[in-house]
């Protein structure tokens, strides 16, 4: 609120007016709920007739009273008079030309303020509240974005799915080759060929031989990220 308002009264005197000698502006208000109420108090002395050396007192109360609106914060009303002048017209009446500001700070953003924080509280302590008694949750879970599995999450899981199904079913195919054969191996691996392995260190690492890894592998072109069947040779 910041405004600046115009006030004009006449003030009828008793008698004559032929002089105003000294004339003063003071005011007096209080607030309520709704009104800034208040009196303005003009106040001096003033002869009754031109040439009389007598001077006659006055003082006058003018009430004056402005509506305020609910979202004004009221302490911080400034109230305060800008202009004063006067007029005598018609023989005995004064009129008197005020102006006056009136400047206050809104509430209503502090209040949305307020209203926000105190509902930002009341979900911070609802959350607290479903922490506090939430069920323990399962150790494996969905990827989740606001309550959605992403499409790019989600295809991620089916690939590395999918791969380690096809995975095992190779390793199931490879190893149903092999497990009714009559021979004297107890132990099969598979072995995914690394860089810089050669068939002489992958048989030493599972107390193998060139020949008997031969048997079940095709050596002839064997790359990096082959898989050989290694048979281990039982203990003596």
């Amino acid at each position: 609120m910041n405004c600046v308002i115009p006030y004009t009264k006449e003030i009828v005197f008793k008698t004559k007016i032929a002089e105003i000698s000294s004339i003063s502006l003071e005011h007096e208000m209080n607030i309520n709920d709704t009104e800034l109420l208040g009196n303005f108090i003009v106040s001096g002395d003033y002869k009754a007739h031109e040439l009389s050396v007598n001077k006659d007192e006055f003082s006058y109360t003018l009430p004056f009273s402005i509506e305020l609106s609910e979202t004004i914060d009221k302490e911080t009303i400034d109230f305060s008079i800008t202009d004063f002048s006067y007029e005598i017209i018609n023989e005995n009446i004064l009129k008197v030309f005020i102006e006056f500001s009136v400047i206050a700070s809104e509430k209503e953003i502090i209040e949305e303020i307020q209203e926000v924080e105190e509902e930002r509280e009341e979900l911070f302590q609802d959350v607290s509240t479903a922490l506090e008694n939430e069920i323990e949750l399962p150790e494996v879970v969905d990827l989740e974005v606001k309550g959605e599995v992403r499409k790019e999450d989600s295809a991620m899981i089916q690939t590395v799915s999918e791969e380690n199904r096809l995975d095992a079913e190779e390793t199931n195919t490879i190893m149903d080759s092999i497990k009714n054969d009559n021979d004297e191996y107890a132990t099969y691996h598979i072995h995914i060929v690394k860089e810089a392995e050669t068939i002489e260190i992958i048989s030493s690492m599972y107390n193998s031989n060139t020949d008997l890894i031969s048997e079940y592998n095709d050596l002839t072109n064997v790359s990096v990220g082959d898989k050989l069947i290694i048979p281990e040779l039982k203990d003596e």
